[in-house]
């Protein structure tokens, strides 16, 4: 797929390395698409750009600390490990670096009686891995959640997680277990901030799509054709009395709102008819979105098939005067940063 993807100048310092607490202070750019009309606003205030019987769609995908950091036992060299898909009870399909360093049969240690072999590469990205513990199988669930760190990206603090990260890089309504990255407009979403939108009569639902590798793995051929790699396949689970559900309240002139792109992929891909298994939805401007009336977003990196998708709610003018408000009103980008509410 050749596209022409928005890109823009995103100073290092604008990227955002902790959230705000509470998290539910940042700040959210409305975005008024019709009208074209920018205001500045805070996320704990969203209830006042929403009427009562709209309803909110929320990912209540839960992340893992799938990052291991260990040795290969026979050098020490230190090497990472990225757990992508449980192949068996003791088997991971994982990302690994340095790749070149994890051939068959290298033993890899990361503590606590955490021990690994790398049993086979697959590409040349992954390896699928074998896991044991001493003192027996049992103990293996336990001990790689002891050790495993959450997946930040690598723009936050070099992707070195801390013990703050196993709080502020997951959901506070986090209730299915399978993603290596957060749906990251939900950080923003407090007890206080559920509170404020029930006493406004706004609805909400949760569907679950678990976020894959494609929020980290590079998205475009660098060989100057511009050419997209599309996005990759993620799991999702949608009831289809929700997809009802959203039906009968766009006919009744009620919005649906998706919270963050991964929720508008599950919600779209559920409208055609996927809702459940594995999604490879790819929106690009020009879709025809049949569930959605908006967007909570965060602000996204340069170049990012995020921002294809928001490009197809907003059109190229809007979305570039909107990152110019953003950068010049300090706004904080990416994972950790403000977001917006698209109308």
């Amino acid at each position: 797929m050749t596209l022409t993807p928005f890109s823009y100048d995103l100073p290092r310092e604008r990227i955002a390395q902790r959230p705000v607490h509470p998290y539910d202070s940042a700040k959210l750019l409305v975005v008024e698409r019709e009208e074209g009309v920018l205001r500045d606003s805070l996320f704990s205030d969203l209830h006042t750009f929403l009427d009562q019987g709209d309803l909110l769609l929320l990912n209540n995908t839960k992340v893992y600390p799938a990052r291991l950091c260990g040795v290969r036992s026979e050098t020490g060299g230190s090497v990472e490990l990225l757990l992508l898909e449980q192949l068996s009870d003791e088997t991971w399909l994982c990302l690994g670096k340095p790749l070149k360093k994890l051939r068959n049969g290298t033993s890899l240690a990361f503590g606590c009686g955490l021990l690994a072999q790398v049993r086979e590469r697959i590409d040349e990205q992954r390896v699928s891995v074998s896991f044991s513990v001493e003192g027996g199988p049992s103990l293996l669930p336990e001990r790689m959640r002891e050790v495993g760190v959450m997946p930040i990206p690598p723009y936050i603090r070099d992707g070195q997680a801390d013990a703050q990260d196993k709080q502020d890089y997951q959901t506070s309504f986090a209730a299915v277990e399978g993603s290596v990255a957060a749906p990251t407009a939900s950080l923003h979403f407090t007890p206080s901030l559920f509170d404020s939108l029930d006493q406004n009569g706004i609805e909400r639902e949760t569907l679950t799509l678990h976020v894959g590798t494609a929020s980290f793995l590079p998205l475009q051929r660098d060989d100057g054709s511009l050419e997209f790699l599309p996005p990759g396949q993620e799991l999702l689970s949608v009831p289809h009395s929700l997809c009802e559900k959203v039906i009968k309240f766009r006919s009744q002139a009620k919005k649906v709102i998706p919270v963050g792109t991964t929720a508008m992929r599950a919600l779209e891909s559920a409208m055609r008819g996927c809702l459940d298994g594995a999604t490879d939805l790819f929106i690009t401007p020009g879709f025809e979105f049949l569930g959605a009336d908006g967007l909570i977003t965060n602000f996204h990196q340069p170049g990012t098939t995020h921002l294809l998708l928001v490009e197809a709610l907003l059109g190229r003018e809007l979305l570039e005067e909107v990152y110019a408000h953003a950068l010049e009103n300090e706004y904080r980008f990416l994972s950790y940063g403000d977001g917006m509410l698209i109308l």
